[in-house]
C-alpha cells in the first residue's frame, strides 16, 4: 500500500534534511514525500533537492502563512492509499510505516491511527513518552480529543478516502488539524498505539511561550462552538471542554507574560 507523505515547511533548511532522511530510512519503501515549501527564502530547496530521490515531491508556493492551506494543497497532489501528517523539524522511528500499515491491514474498518510520540532537542536526549499507554486501543475517542487526553500531534496516518467523508481541513484556521481530527473523531473510531513512532523536536520557533500560538486557542472555541451549535456536542461534555480549555488558555497567556518578564 502507498503512503503519501505530506510535509508542510517554511525556512527550515538548518532541519528538514534530517527530517527527509528519516523518512528515506523507512523500512517500508512505497511512498512519496511531497514537501509544500510556503516560499521559504532560505536554502530549504537546495537541501531537499540535493537528497535526490525520485520519492520526494517539492512544491514550492507563494507565502501564504496557512498551513490548512497548504496541507489542503499537499492532500490534493497525493497518490497514495494512505495519508501520513509529518512537520519539517520531526522525525520517524525507521519501522513507523511499517508498523502502522500492518495495523491497517488487521481491520479493513479502521480509517485513522495515531500514536505515542517523544520530544527531542538533541536527537540522543530523548524525553520520555508523552503518553502513558501501556498497550494500543481502538474506540471512539471523540471526549478525549475534545478535553484535551489525545491532542492532534502532527503525526497522523490516515486512509485517503476520508476526505470524501469530512472533506479537507477548514481553511479558515491557520492551522486546521485539531478541527479535523474532532470532525474524525465525531465519525469514526481511531486505533491508538501505544509505541512511539514520531520524535517531536523542541526548538525556540515552536515553543509554546509564544504570541503565535494563541490561535490554537481561538480555533478550539471556534471549532467546539460550531459542533455545540450543530448538536454534535452535548451539553456537558461542551461545558468541560470549555471549562478546561480556558483554564490552559489562561495558563498559556500567564506563561507568555512570565516568559517576557523572565
Amino acid at each position: 500500500m502507498k503512503v503519501s507523505i505530506i510535509t508542510v515547511t517554511y525556512n527550515r533548511g538548518h532541519l528538514i534534511g534530517e527530517t527527509v532522511l528519516s523518512v528515506l530510512a523507512q523500512s517500508h519503501p512505497n511512498f512519496e514525500h511531497i514537501i509544500v515549501d510556503d516560499g521559504s527564502n532560505d536554502d530549504t530547496e537546495d537541501v531537499v533537492k540535493k537528497l535526490n530521490d525520485e520519492r520526494i515531491k517539492y512544491f514550492k508556493r507563494p507565502r501564504t502563512a496557512n498551513l490548512s492551506k497548504l496541507h489542503n494543497y499537499g492532500f490534493q497532489q497525493s497518490t497514495g492509499e494512505l495519508i501520513a501528517i509529518l512537520d519539517s523539524d520531526d522525525l520517524w522511528q525507521k519501522d513507523k510505516l511499517k508498523i502502522i500499515l500492518d495495523i491497517f491491514s488487521q481491520n479493513q474498518e479502521i480509517k485513522f491511527v495515531t500514536h505515542n510520540i517523544q520530544y527531542f532537542k538533541k536527537a540522543n536526549e530523548l524525553q520520555p513518552n508523552y503518553y502513558a499507554w501501556e498497550k494500543d486501543f481502538y474506540k471512539n475517542i471523540f471526549s478525549d480529543v475534545i478535553l484535551f487526553r489525545i491532542l492532534p500531534f502532527p503525526i497522523a496516518v490516515f486512509k485517503k478516502s476520508i476526505f470524501d467523508e469530512i472533506g479537507y481541513m477548514n481553511e479558515r484556521y491557520f492551522d486546521g488539524q485539531q478541527d479535523f481530527l474532532f470532525r474524525v473523531a465525531l465519525k469514526n473510531k481511531i486505533y491508538v498505539c501505544a509505541k512511539t513512532l514520531s520524535f517531536m523536536r523542541l526548538h525556540e520557533s515552536n515553543t509554546t511561550h509564544s504570541k503565535k500560538n494563541n490561535h490554537y486557542f481561538i480555533n478550539y472555541y471556534h471549532s467546539v462552538f460550531s459542533l455545540f451549535i450543530q448538536g454534535d456536542i452535548k451539553p456537558i461534555l461542551f461545558l468541560k471542554s470549555f471549562i478546561k480549555i480556558t483554564i490552559k488558555f489562561l495558563n498559556h497567556l500567564w506563561s507568555t507574560i512570565s516568559f517576557k518578564i523572565n
